[in-house]
């Protein structure tokens, strides 16, 4: 959701007059549903529900350019990563993570990698519309979001010893919401990453989509340069982000407090994450002692007094040697190693820049381009969004560490 929906959505009121004239201009198989959606059910084989996927993602994925269909194919798919050689047999630990809107399971892949090597078995899932075409987000839906997530974590929870559940945006938000739910087997904790607990300016926004949804698809369509998320955005997707949104508000509201044990990151530089409701949450709801809170930001800056809690962990952001104002949304689960995001990758740089031209960002000189989050208003540099996490380990370390603390056999091989 790194990218600019707020500015697109202050507009919607004048646009809606405009949709009915531009309902028709579909602008070809890219933006119309596959022939065929996922749905929800129990995952009695994780073995076969990938394979299952794949089928599903062969038939519906409309590729990108610049890289290869089958290879997109395998980007997009869940996958399961097991514990190292030399993990204990016994007492097994696993997590589900969850992807955000419009993203993919390969948001976690880095993540999976340093936590199997550290005897965590990670499960991800691919949420209803995602990983195909953007077309398919038109008729995705909240309810079978809730419910994959909900048989995902059920079949995790038989075969592993104890079970976490996770997420990032979108998909921390859905996690969460499973998570303070009374029904189904419970998390040993939860992990949320930038969840969608609540938005910034987006979220006085969001009512409206429903409305556009009966005049049009999409709030704008983008060219589809990113082959592992979309870039464009459907009305129907906020209308379904806002009521998984507003189903864990009401939740967190329902009681003064919270124990599940929560690890909980975000960014300070958040374009659309609301980082204010988050720490709040986090200080006056979650009261399990283990709980723990990395915010990326830059630490030549006061921290708020109002807002101080010994539970929070500062990492700074802004690290000028490698022309890096802040950190973004995205980049905060990707490894500087990443094949696609990270250092040197396809999509390092100028994946999305910020008032100017791909064209432009990609005649600038390497010195000349810096990396922060997504803004719709000058920079006094040229700014393009940052794709990795130069402190990654650090933030999969946290996780770690809280997975130890909460109860997890976890040792390194």
């Amino acid at each position: 959701m790194d990218r600019p929906i707020i500015t697109i959505f202050r507009t919607l009121a004048v646009t809606l007059a405009l949709a009915t004239t531009t309902a028709c201009a579909t602008g070809g198989n890219l933006y119309r549903p596959g022939p065929s959606m996922l749905s929800a059910g129990p995952v009695e084989d994780f073995d076969r529900y990938v394979q299952s996927v794949r089928a599903h993602v062969a038939t519906n994925l409309v590729p990108v350019s610049g890289f290869e269909r089958e290879q997109q194919v395998e980007w997009n798919l869940p996958f399961r990563r097991t514990p190292a050689a030399g993990c204990p047999s016994g007492d097994r630990t696993g997590l589900l993570l969850v992807h955000g809107l419009s993203d993919s399971p390969f948001v976690f892949r880095d993540l999976a990698e340093y936590l199997a090597a550290h005897c965590v078995e990670v499960r991800s899932l691919l949420l209803q519309g995602h990983g195909t075409r953007p077309g398919d987000m038109v008729t995705a839906s909240a309810e079978v979001w809730r419910a994959q997530v909900r048989d995902h974590f059920t079949a995790l929870s038989q075969e592993v010893d104890r079970a976490f559940i996770g997420g990032f945006s979108l998909g921390g938000a859905l996690a969460t919401d499973y998570a303070l739910a009374d029904s189904g087997p419970r998390p040993a904790g939860l992990i949320a990453v930038a969840p969608a607990w609540q938005l910034n300016g987006l979220r006085d926004y969001l009512w409206l989509a429903p409305i556009a949804d009966a005049f049009g698809d999409f709030l704008e369509k983008e060219p589809e340069l990113n082959p592992v998320k979309y870039e464009s955005f459907s009305f129907n997707a906020g209308s379904q982000l806002d009521t998984v949104m507003s189903a864990v508000q009401k939740r967190m509201s329902e009681s003064r407090s919270l124990e599940m044990p929560l690890f909980l990151a975000a960014t300070e530089a958040d374009s659309v994450i609301n980082l204010e409701y988050l720490v709040s949450r986090f200080r006056e709801r979650f009261t399990h002692p283990a709980n723990t809170m990395i915010i990326f930001r830059d630490t030549r800056n006061p921290w708020p007094e109002a807002m101080a809690d010994d539970r929070i962990q500062f990492l700074n952001s802004y690290l000028p040697e490698a022309n890096i104002l802040e950190f973004s949304h995205q980049s905060l689960l990707i490894s500087p190693d990443n094949e696609l995001y990270g250092l040197g990758a396809p999509l390092q740089r100028c994946l999305e820049p910020n008032n100017l031209s791909l064209e432009a960002c990609r005649e600038l000189p390497e010195e000349e381009l810096w990396f922060s989050a997504w803004h719709d208003t000058e920079r006094p540099v040229f700014t393009s969004r940052l794709t990795y996490n130069p402190c990654f380990s650090e933030l999969a370390g946290g996780m770690l560490a809280f997975l130890k603390a909460n109860g997890a056999a976890t040792t390194a091989p």
